[in-house]
C-alpha cells in the first residue's frame, strides 16, 4: 500500500485456509458497512444499504476457474479486515470473456490496492483461458476507468447508463 500499511491479497475461499464462503460473507457485509454512500452507489449502480442472502451466496460461490476472486485484507491483533474484492465470473453467452467487478473499503481507496487486486484477477483469467474481462462502469467513476485504462481496455456503451469495459488477458497489461 502506497502509506506504508501492510496488506495481504489471496485467492478468496481458497482451499486449506479459514477463508470459508461463511467467513467471506462476514468480510464482504462489514466492508460493505464501512462503504461510503458514494462508493457503493458507484459499485452496485444502487443506494444500497445491505446484500440479501441470494446475493452474498452469488457473491461467494466461487471455483477458482469460471468464478474467480482475489481479496485483499489488512490484520491488526490477530483479526483479519477485508478491505477489497476483485471477481469475475464467466458469461455463458459468450465464450472465453468474464463479466468482473472491484471494491474497496474508502479508507484504502488510491492506495494502489486496485491495481494489484486487478492484476491477479487477470492472471488468473489468462491461467483459466480466458481472452477478456468485461466490466460495467458508472460514467461517474473515473478512478476506475482510469484504473481499466492502465491495462489497456476498449471503452464503448450501448446506453448512457454504464461504460462497458473490455480488458484484454494479456501477459503484458498494466502499466504502472
Amino acid at each position: 500500500m502506497q502509506n506504508g500499511t501492510p496488506y495481504q491479497i489471496q485467492l478468496c475461499v481458497e482451499p486449506g485456509t479459514q477463508h470459508s464462503p461463511e467467513f467471506l460473507k462476514e468480510q464482504i457485509k462489514d466492508a460493505l458497512d464501512n462503504m461510503s454512500i458514494q462508493s457503493r452507489w458507484l459499485r452496485f449502480a444502487s443506494p444500497i444499504n445491505s446484500l440479501t442472502d441470494e446475493q452474498l451466496d452469488y457473491l461467494v460461490d466461487l471455483d477458482g476457474k469460471d468464478r474467480a476472486a482475489w481479496c485483499a485484507s489488512i490484520s491488526a491483533n490477530d483479526d483479519e479486515r477485508g478491505i477489497g474484492l476483485a471477481r469475475y465470473i464467466k458469461l455463458k453467452d459468450e465464450n472465453n470473456v468474464a463479466e468482473f467487478a472491484l471494491t474497496l473499503v474508502d479508507e484504502f481507496q488510491g492506495q494502489g490496492i486496485g491495481y494489484v487486486l486487478l492484476k491477479q484477477l487477470l492472471k488468473t483469467a489468462r491461467n483459466n483461458h480466458l481472452k477478456k474481462l468485461r466490466g460495467y462502469v458508472l460514467p461517474s467513476n473515473k478512478h476506475m476507468l482510469s484504473l481499466c485504462q492502465r491495462f489497456d481496455a476498449s471503452f464503448y456503451t450501448d446506453d448512457a447508463s454504464f461504460v462497458i469495459v473490455d480488458i484484454p488477458v494479456t501477459t503484458n497489461s498494466g502499466r504502472k
